[in-house]
This record gives C-alpha cells, structure tokens and sequence, in this order.
C-alpha cells in the first residue's frame, strides 16, 4: 500500500503507537483502540483499528486478550488502561505489560493532567484523573479541527457511530453525554481515551518505556575465504 497522510492505515509508523483500553461494564465489551499521532504531522492523530475484545473476560483472562492484540503490533506500544471501574485492574496489567501501561480513572469531573502514584507490584503506575464530558469533549474538538484521520474499515467506522449515537443533555455544569439504552459506546470511549494521550503532555515521557529494539548488525563477509 501507498503510505498517504490522510490513511493511517498506509502510515508506515506512529509517533508513538499507542493502545487505549477500556474495561467492560457487565453489557458491554472491553476494548483495544490502537493508533496515534502521524510520522509526517505531528499535529494529526490517526486511528488504526477499533479492536472490541470478547465479553466476560476478567482479570489476566482480560489481559491476556489484549496481549494478543499487544503482540500484533511488536509490544510496542503506550497502554491507556480504563480503572475506574476495577482498581485492582492495574496490578494484573503492570504484571503483563509493566512501565508502558498509564491508568486513567474516568468520573465526572478532572482534566487528566495531574497524576497519582499508584502503588503496583515492584514500582508504580501513573493514573490520571478525568472527566468523561472532559473526554467528549476533547474528541469532538479535535474531529471538528480535522486533526483525526480514521482508518477504513468497519471496526473503525462502527466506533465512530457510538460516538455519534451518543445523547447529549445541556446543564448547569456542562454538556453530560449518555448512550441510548440498548446502545454501547465502549468503542466511542476508547477513541476519546485515544485522542486524549496522543494530544497529552505526558506522551512523550510514557514513551521512554516502550521497549527498544537494537539490531544486530550482520557479520562482515570475508571476501577472502571464498577465494
């Protein structure tokens, strides 16, 4: 495939690769939404794929689903793990994928720019605090300033109508969004979760933990044995 700006799908790298996932509630699906920010304009973010991972998973049976995921793209990517809901979540995922996982913790009310330290197995894990309007909010912003690109593909498309379906009720302190009953927006929050790293001031430093390749340089040949 020709690599073009506007396809992630054709982008040969993202600066960094980045994975945003959500943890099911009983109805819906945990997630596994992969992209990030372009190898040409560091100002667009592109969507690769909208991953939902099978239903009543829990745990390491959770983790292990998005390590298969993990693994098809070379381990080499920045987690954004959902904990709101499941705490002890964290513990399980450090084991599994250990610096390269950041915690968001999702309520009604934080920006997402200042950190807790949570204790983990051997160490820490960084967990941020935001709101999920503060969430929305940023996604459509940045949709409206054309500084997405959506991968094609059915997976993708499907995540893009959560959001769209997603209801949206004008109070006193904001813009509340609610999915429709029947409906699910797992995929519609994982993409906001998305956008939200890619565009945070923290990448960059959660990047330094992704793991390095180094090559092996092949061995010179001998010209002179083969004389």
């Amino acid at each position: 495939m020709i690599s073009h700006p506007d396809h992630p799908e054709s982008w040969p790298v993202f600066r960094p690769l980045i994975i945003a996932h959500d943890v099911a509630r009983s109805r819906d699906h945990s997630t596994a939404v992969i992209g990030g920010l372009s190898p040409y304009d560091p100002g667009l973010i592109g969507v690769l794929q909208a991953n939902e991972l099978p239903q009543q998973l829990y745990g390491s049976a959770r983790a292990s689903a998005l390590a298969a995921v993990d693994r098809a793209h070379d381990c080499n990517a920045v987690i954004i793990a959902d904990l709101s809901h499941d705490p002890s979540y964290a513990e399980t995922l450090h084991h599994a994928f250990g610096k390269r996982v950041v915690g968001l913790h999702i309520s009604r009310y934080g920006d997402g720019q200042h950190p807790e330290q949570r204790p983990v197995h051997e160490g820490v894990m960084l967990v941020y605090t935001i709101g999920r309007t503060y969430l929305f909010d940023l996604l459509q912003a940045q949709l409206q300033a054309r500084q997405v690109r959506l991968a094609q593909g059915d997976d993708v498309r499907r995540a893009y109508d959560q959001l769209t379906k997603l209801q949206t009720e004008f109070r006193d302190t904001g813009v509340v969004y609610s999915c429709p009953v029947g409906q699910h927006d797992d995929l519609a929050i994982s993409l906001a979760m998305l956008v939200w790293a890619a565009r945070h001031p923290h990448l960059h430093y959660w990047a330094r933990a992704l793991e390095r390749r180094v090559r092996r340089p092949r061995p010179k040949v001998n010209w002179e044995a083969w004389a």
